[in-house]
């Protein structure tokens, strides 16, 4: 699936845009802080329901507006299908004019309202590669889960539903936690305080195993397309190494019970680590184990990336993650999902810029550089069968929230 056209109002530093793009390369170029990478931001957001810069909508609206507009028109390079579209709004809390309004996100497909995200992700597919994926290696696990569950979440629709559910749940289970602490202090739970518990772990266990056993196969799709990326950019000489970590034990009880249904199996097993954490999460008013605290571990020949790697190395992981995320997503939709490529170039050597390039062959493509000359200088050399058609790409200029086709 391709984008024709984007149509922005009233986002990031865009009053209004009606673009029509090429099927293959756009770049877009001009000085940083004009606008290029909200572009990329607004298609990302399309496709995944939240942008890669901050998870706050109020952000994305123009300056001294109350709400924003994000419409694509899409066309299928598999189905022949006709023109659809996917569109986001949002509306900030009410103003002077409109006092009573509640903040709200509106989702349509073919200008149809969508009742919830979770049947709006994965109707359009995109892959961002940008700066911020270092953030895959130096930060905590909580960036890692995000990029897991986003990914799973494009291809499997009820991954997010179950995300979602999950979400509401442990915040009840926590709000209990804080409620018995508030109401007696510091003390030991009675058993009629162990039984409310034990409540909120049943209604969790399920849709916790459900998402439990969708990373944990996806988790392995994703180690071995990284670890072969990896390779081919470090020409054999590292390793990379992508584990899942969930709660501890389980995956040394899925290696013994082989027979049993691995669903129940880890039902069963975050039951009993809840109930072995009661007292626990009591003293810390949190629930202290489940997948929102699962980790995407990884190593390099062994060691940790973050205390241990280069810059360098850490790039070539990161860039291998994006990568598998790439693939994944092709052999799921037997489509090229739309590839955003913000700045990232400026980042990488020329091993790792001819390692991304290989990558971007039948997709569309969009690259924001600060240099119209960066592409037939830099780029067309690396990758000439992508580049070598002059009218198969377009250059954009990009000033002060306009865009002029070149």
């Amino acid at each position: 699936m391709h984008i024709r056209s984007v149509q922005l109002t009233d986002f990031r530093n865009f009053e209004g845009l009606d673009l029509e793009v090429k099927p293959s390369v756009n770049v877009f170029y001009g000085p940083n802080a004009q606008g290029k990478t909200n572009i990329l931001e607004a298609i990302y957001l399309c496709a995944c329901a939240r942008s890669h810069r901050t998870s706050k909508d109020k952000e994305l609206i123009r300056h001294g507006q109350t709400h924003y507009s994000v419409r694509l028109l899409l066309f299928s390079d598999v189905d022949n299908a006709c023109d659809e579209s996917v569109t986001l709004r949002y509306y900030a809390e009410g103003d002077a004019l409109q006092p009573s309004q509640k903040a709200k996100r509106v989702a349509e497909y073919n200008d149809v309202p969508v009742d919830k995200i979770s049947q709006y992700i994965g109707i359009f597919n995109a892959v961002i590669f940008a700066p911020e994926d270092l953030m895959l290696i130096k930060e905590g696990p909580s960036v890692r889960r995000r990029y897991m569950d986003l990914l799973i979440s494009q291809v499997r629709p009820r991954y997010f539903f179950a995300l979602q559910r999950y979400s509401k749940l442990l915040q009840q289970r926590n709000r209990t936690l804080k409620i018995i602490r508030s109401a007696k202090g510091a003390h030991g739970l009675s058993p009629e305080e162990e039984a409310e518990l034990e409540i909120w772990d049943f209604s969790m266990a399920e849709i916790a195993a459900e998402i439990v056993e969708e990373r944990l196969v996806f988790s392995e799709r994703i180690a071995k397309s990284a670890s072969e990326h990896h390779k081919r950019i470090s020409s054999e000489s590292e390793n990379l190494f992508v584990r899942y970590r969930p709660v501890g034990g389980l995956k040394e009880l899925l290696e013994d019970n082989g027979e049993a249904s691995i669903r129940s199996i880890i039902e069963n097993h975050l039951l009993a680590r809840w109930k072995a954490f009661h007292q626990e999460d009591f003293d810390k008013g949190s629930t202290t184990v489940g997948p929102h605290r699962d980790d995407l571990e990884l190593s390099l020949d062994g060691e940790g990336l973050r205390p241990f790697a280069s810059q360098g190395q850490q790039r070539s992981a990161a860039l291998s993650l994006k990568m598998a995320e790439l693939d994944i997503l092709r052999e799921e939709t037997r489509e090229s999902p739309v590839l955003l490529l913000d700045d990232v170039f400026s980042e990488l050597d020329v091993k790792r810029r001819s390692a991304l390039l290989s990558g971007l062959k039948d997709a569309q493509v969009f690259i924001t550089c600060t240099d119209r000359a960066f592409v037939s200088k830099e780029l067309a050399p690396l990758c000439p069968e992508l580049f070598n058609d002059e009218k198969a790409f377009a250059f954009y200029r990009v000033q002060s929230g306009n865009v002029i086709p070149e």
